[in-house]
């Protein structure tokens, strides 16, 4: 399994070497907007609605001996969600700009290219400098983040929130050395590691000899690395030689892969739609629009995903809905009342199952159980304006 997977993310690592136009405006546009939290919304102009990405938190740690802040963005169905949901950690979160870009793009990417995620930010207010050993080699503060991370921050996320048991840890520069200085270190603490232009010039040789006598030798779960850096930023030999020593002495279990952008500066503004996509390389299998699939093998890939990942995997509702809508359309309503009728089994409370089933009920010439489903849809978002529109051509 675990060559196979690596073929699949060299090829699309490969696709990607080039990063798309397309993933480039949505990655600037992101940049450029404007996060506001209510809370800070409220007190400057309370007459305004504010625009959330996210809400602020605290955790006190006695490990650090002090108080933590965070900044928490849940999917945007998690409140009325029985799912639970892969966790994001990002370094720096203090940084705003960024942790909007990195909670848009969760947003936008969620069920379509990826699994949705719950994203906690880590905020740095002394600043990610903070995370490197010392100039006499102390890791002390290092390595106390890793033990905060495993005793206090990531229980409290894993109790609070429906989190799925795989983690992933993103930091770029100085957090980016500390994302790959926790891998080699604690390696099962995260399931996906990414480092952006990490600081890899910091104890190269101690990072060295932890990968060839390390716990990453005696790894036996999957684990993912990715690190992506720009060619103008002079990490190219630091990278090289980490990479040099990691491929001489990589267990089975790690899947690794490493992107050199051209002329992207430090912390390239494209690398983490590019980490998710590789880390998710075949995520939705193709394109129901295209190519109808049965239900079975439309389960059986997101059983394989599962098996990969460590963790259940269910098709996504948005997906069993083009799949069955299209499944309408093809006349094979025998096939589409299977899909529907899964999809309410495993989302019982999705409004997209309520509505396919109405919509299937409709082509049947079961008028009134369409409306019901209908109105099903509309009790769990009363917004919902295509159940709105379909309950309204019935009525016509």
């Amino acid at each position: 399994m675990n060559s196979s997977l690596a073929e699949r993310l060299e090829e699309v690592n490969n696709n990607y070497r080039g990063v798309t136009i397309a993933i480039m405006l949505l990655v600037v546009s992101l940049m450029t907007m404007h996060t506001v939290y209510a809370q800070e919304k409220a007190e400057s102009d309370p007459g305004e609605p504010a625009v959330t990405l996210g809400k602020i938190a605290t955790l006190h740690s006695k490990v650090l001996n002090k108080t933590v802040p965070l900044s928490i963005h849940l999917p945007a169905n998690y409140n009325g969600s029985k799912k639970t949901y892969p966790v994001l950690y990002m370094l720096g979160s203090d940084y705003r700009a960024r942790f909007a870009m990195l909670a848009s793009t969760l947003d936008y990417m969620g069920e379509g290219q990826i699994p949705e995620m719950i994203l906690v930010g880590i905020d740095l207010p002394e600043g990610n400098r903070m995370l490197l050993p010392t100039r006499d080699q102390d890791t002390t503060i290092p390595d106390g983040y890793i033990n905060f991370f495993e005793t206090e921050l990531i229980p409290h996320v894993e109790n609070t929130y429906q989190t799925a048991p795989f983690r992933v840890l993103f930091g770029g520069s100085n957090s980016g050395f500390f994302t790959v200085y926790t891998l080699v270190n604690n390696p099962l603490l995260f399931n996906g590691y990414f480092a952006s232009s990490p600081s890899l010039s910091n104890i190269p040789s101690a990072l060295q000899q932890k990968i060839k006598t390390g716990p990453l030798q005696t790894l036996a779960e999957n684990r993912f690395l990715h690190i992506i850096y720009s060619d103008n930023e002079g990490l190219t030999n630091h990278v090289s030689e980490f990479t040099r020593v990691l491929t001489d002495h990589k267990p089975e279990h790690l899947t690794y892969t490493v992107d050199e952008l051209v002329n992207q500066g430090h912390v390239p503004a494209m690398d983490f739609t590019q980490f998710l996509l590789v880390l998710y390389p075949d995520f939705k299998p193709f394109n129901p629009r295209e190519n109808l699939e049965s239900l079975d093998k439309v389960t059986q890939h997101f059983d394989a995903l599962s098996e990969r990942y460590g963790y259940k995997i269910q098709p996504p509702i948005s997906f069993l809905f083009d799949l069955g809508f299209h499944t309408i359309r093809s006349k094979n309503l025998i096939a589409a009342e299977e899909i529907f009728q899964y999809a309410l089994e495993v989302y019982p409370e999705g409004k997209e199952s309520y509505l396919g089933m109405g919509l299937l009920r409709r082509a049947q010439g079961q008028l009134d159980g369409a409306k019901v489903m209908f109105e099903k849809a509309l009790t769990i978002d009363p917004d919902y304006s295509l159940a709105k529109r379909w309950l309204q051509r019935l009525e016509q």
